[in-house]
């Protein structure tokens, strides 16, 4: 890096501090909303972060905020972890990136995948971003094992978030015998899936569409998606 450039200074005292705050607040009410469901209590939020209700209401000054907080975090973690799996599976050998991004996803996230919680809420510009981001990303995945014969046609973005949402439901027992169980399922549906695209095997129902993954959790199903 040449000297003309610029870098972004790093957070300083009361600047980081908000931060860890947020993420803390993001962190307890994603456990609570994942346990209680909608009708969590901002109390229980507040008590798990260590810190006040007003403190919440001040930074979402309502659930749907608080939520759509929530997905934008953990949309744009499962973008980067798309695009890092799609790039190192093609620069290796190639692999499957499909099989890479489901097992880094059971092994490194720290909770199930982000829902509204049972309730559909508005989205945002900014989530109807991600969700965009996203779409591309997992195209770019199925690419790889469409290339090598490993997913079928007709398989796309929505049925590889649908095998997440298969893949990690909340389990109330250890994290490592939660993972053994969860890979045990992955290399199942992994052999069903390439059973499929080898032989041709008829799948039932219609293929999902990525409006219909979306319209899951929003009230519009993503604003400027389709």
């Amino acid at each position: 890096m040449n000297s003309s450039e610029s870098t972004t200074p790093p957070l300083r005292g009361r600047a980081r501090e908000a931060l860890s705050n947020d993420e803390s607040i993001l962190h307890a009410a994603h456990e609570v909303f994942s346990e209680y469901g909608w009708g969590a209590s901002m109390s229980e939020i507040a008590a798990r972060a260590n810190t006040g209700v007003a403190s919440i209401y001040r930074r979402y000054p309502s659930k749907t905020e608080l939520v759509n907080a929530i997905r934008v975090l953990s949309l744009e973690r499962i973008c980067e972890l798309a695009e890092e799996c799609a790039a190192e599976a093609r620069a290796a050998a190639p692999e499957s990136a499909v099989e890479l991004f489901l097992r880094t996803h059971i092994l490194s996230a720290a909770r199930p995948m982000v829902s509204a919680f049972g309730r559909y809420v508005e989205t945002t510009p900014e989530v109807d971003a991600l969700s965009e981001r996203l779409r591309a990303a997992l195209e770019t995945v199925i690419a790889v094992d469409r290339e090598l014969g490993l997913v079928p046609d007709h398989y796309g973005p929505a049925d590889l978030m649908l095998m997440i949402a298969h893949l990690r439901p909340q389990l109330a027992i250890d994290r490592e015998r939660a993972n053994e169980m969860h890979l045990r399922q992955l290399d199942y549906m992994l052999m069903g899936l390439r059973s499929v695209a080898v032989e041709g095997t008829p799948v039932s129902g219609r293929p999902s569409s990525w409006r219909e993954w979306l319209q899951l959790n929003s009230t519009d199903g993503g604003a400027s998606s389709s």
